[in-house]
């Protein structure tokens, strides 16, 4: 009975309520389930730490889904919490790796790459100039591929949508460079 008036309390503060969040959440993870994996392998490329990342993503959507309350659209709303659970993850990796060493025994170990098509290379090679970007760039580039509109990338990024065109034409620059160096 407590917990019915507290949901109602957050209803009237313009909360979702756990019922709801978890209602939003299915819906929510059915329609961007796809855009999840997507960011996850533009900040991750370990397989095994890019799944982990996935979980991370959802988990945190999952999360916040509570404390959405419709001042923005919900497709920026996710994918904000979506980047900055990634931008996360990486800052978290970047000091994990400064405390470890790689140890070049481990290297003769790895699997031999497995044959692509020529659209799955391509699409690998991408991803890995994309990787190679800096992280506000990488966000850039993967949500404007992602269909966002200028206004909506800025809402994500806490950005003005000028600056977003700036950034994002610097950034596609930057990577049509990085793709022909790599001779995509």
């Amino acid at each position: 009975m407590q917990e019915r008036a507290a949901n109602n309390r957050q209803d009237q503060q313009g909360r979702t309520t756990e019922q709801d969040a978890g209602r939003a959440f299915d819906m929510v993870l059915a329609k961007y389930r796809r855009t999840f994996i997507k960011i996850a392998s533009t900040f991750e490329s370990d397989p095994e730490l890019r799944q982990d990342l996935l979980q991370e993503i959802s988990l945190s959507v999952w999360q916040a889904m509570t404390r959405f309350r419709g001042e923005s659209a919900l497709k920026t709303f996710v994918y904000r919490v979506a980047y900055n659970r990634a931008l996360n993850h990486v800052a978290k990796q970047s000091r994990l790796l400064k405390k470890q060493e790689v140890d070049e025994r481990h290297m003769s170990d790895l699997p031999a790459p497995t044959p692509h098509d020529e659209s799955d290379q391509r699409v690998d090679k991408l991803m890995s100039a994309i990787r190679q970007l800096p992280v506000i760039q990488r966000q850039l580039v993967t949500l404007s591929l992602e269909g966002l509109t200028y206004a909506e990338i800025s809402e994500v990024m806490g950005l003005g949508e000028s600056n977003v065109g700036v950034k994002l034409h610097r950034a596609k620059a930057k990577l049509k460079k990085l793709i022909g160096e790599n001779n995509v």
